[in-house]
C-alpha cells in the first residue's frame, strides 16, 4: 500500500512538472545599471541632492507559464545603488527585494511589469556625519526581455518609494539563465 501511495505521488508530481500548462523554471541573473537619487532638505537629514551612480543587482526567481502568452514570475534579489556623491554629500542605498512580474510573451520577447517591495538600508553622509535609515519601500517598474535557449537579456526601469528620499529610480541591463 505504501508503494502505491508513493507511486501515485511521484506520478502526480511528474505530470505537474512536465505538463506544458505548468512549464516554467528557475532562473538566476545579475545586472548593471544607473541609479538616480534625488533628495531635498525637507526629508529627514536631507539636503538638496540630485546625482546618479553605477549600480548592480543579483536576482533569482521562478517563472510560471500557466497561460498562453501570459507569464508570471516570483523574484528575490539584492541591489546596491552605488555611492552617488557631490559637494560633501554622499548617499548609499542597498537592500533585498521581492517582487512579482507579470508580462506578455510572444516567442523569445517578453514585456512585463514589476510590483514588489525592497527592504532597504540608506546612509546619508553630510560633512563627515552619517545618518542611517532602514525600512520597507514599494518597488515597481517595467521592462522587456529577450531569451533564447535559456539565456536571456533584459532592460528595466524601476522606482523605489523610499520615505527619506525625494526620488530613487534605476535603469538596468541584466543577463539571466533559466534552467528549465
Amino acid at each position: 500500500m505504501r508503494h502505491i501511495n508513493f507511486l501515485a505521488i511521484a506520478t502526480a508530481l511528474f505530470i505537474f512538472v512536465t505538463t506544458p500548462a505548468f512549464a516554467g523554471g528557475v532562473y538566476l541573473g545579475g545586472g548593471l545599471g544607473n541609479a538616480y537619487v534625488e533628495d531635498s532638505s525637507g526629508n529627514p537629514s536631507g539636503n538638496s541632492f540630485d546625482e546618479s551612480s553605477t549600480a548592480y543587482r543579483l536576482f533569482g526567481g521562478y517563472r510560471f507559464d500557466a497561460l498562453p502568452l501570459i507569464s508570471l514570475s516570483g523574484e528575490l534579489g539584492y541591489r546596491d545603488l552605488g555611492n552617488p556623491s557631490a559637494g560633501g554629500l554622499g548617499y548609499e542605498v542597498t537592500g533585498f527585494d521581492y517582487s512579482a512580474l507579470a508580462g506578455i510573451a510572444v516567442g523569445p520577447v517578453e514585456v512585463y511589469a514589476r510590483l514588489g517591495a525592497v527592504q532597504y538600508q540608506l546612509e546619508k553622509t553630510s560633512t563627515g556625519v552619517t545618518t542611517e535609515f532602514d525600512g520597507t519601500a514599494p518597488l515597481y517598474g517595467i521592462g522587456a526581455s529577450f531569451k533564447l535557449f535559456g539565456l536571456g537579456v533584459r532592460a528595466e526601469y524601476e522606482t523605489m518609494d523610499i520615505d527619506e528620499l525625494e526620488k530613487s529610480d534605476s535603469i538596468w541591463v541584466s543577463v539571466f539563465y533559466e534552467f528549465f
